[in-house]
């Protein structure tokens, strides 16, 4: 026959019953306040952090992607200009003229793609025509235009046309 180690003659108090669940209980609130701890910002230095972070970035510039273009446009013209830019130039678009106007200012024109993309300094570039109507006035300019990291065409270069040059008649001397 075999007796057992510790015998107890009384069952167990109503105290002794709880402990195992207060135990429990004080540990969960442990746990959680470690964990609410964990929710507290507090700056390890001085001053407030300017620096965006992640995925949310400061807006780029409008002002160098705009520079290029006429004068006479305001800036609502620039802005839809840029608009039917980044639509004529996207490399998997069809390569046709993208039209715009501002009907407040009467400004109009169009955007057309010249040739492929290609690349330039890690960069997708293209060369284009712009034609613009301005208070009566139009002219046409021919540039190049190159797609950012953020995927926003910034205008490299745009000036007037270059004059095709004239054809020379080649002399051949009879033999």
């Amino acid at each position: 026959m075999r007796l057992p180690l510790f015998q107890h003659s009384e069952s167990p108090s109503r105290g002794q019953q709880d402990f195992p669940l207060l135990r429990r209980l004080i540990g969960c609130a442990v746990l959680c306040q470690g964990l609410a701890a964990c929710a507290v910002a507090t700056p390890l230095e001085g001053g407030i952090d300017t620096q965006p972070t992640g995925s949310i970035s400061a807006p780029p510039p409008q002002g160098d992607a705009a520079s290029h273009l006429p004068a006479a446009l305001d800036e609502e013209d620039r802005r839809r200009v840029l608009g039917a830019l980044a639509i004529a130039l996207d490399p998997q678009g069809n390569g046709a003229s993208v039209r715009w106007d501002n009907p407040m200012s009467k400004a109009h024109g169009d955007i057309t793609p010249i040739g492929f993309a290609f690349p330039s300094k890690d960069l997708i570039c293209r060369r284009f025509s712009a034609r613009f109507e301005i208070q009566a006035s139009a002219h046409v300019e021919e540039g190049s235009a190159c797609r950012d990291k953020n995927a926003q065409w910034k205008i490299a270069e745009l000036q007037p046309p270059k004059a095709a040059a004239p054809l020379r008649e080649a002399h051949l001397s009879p033999k």
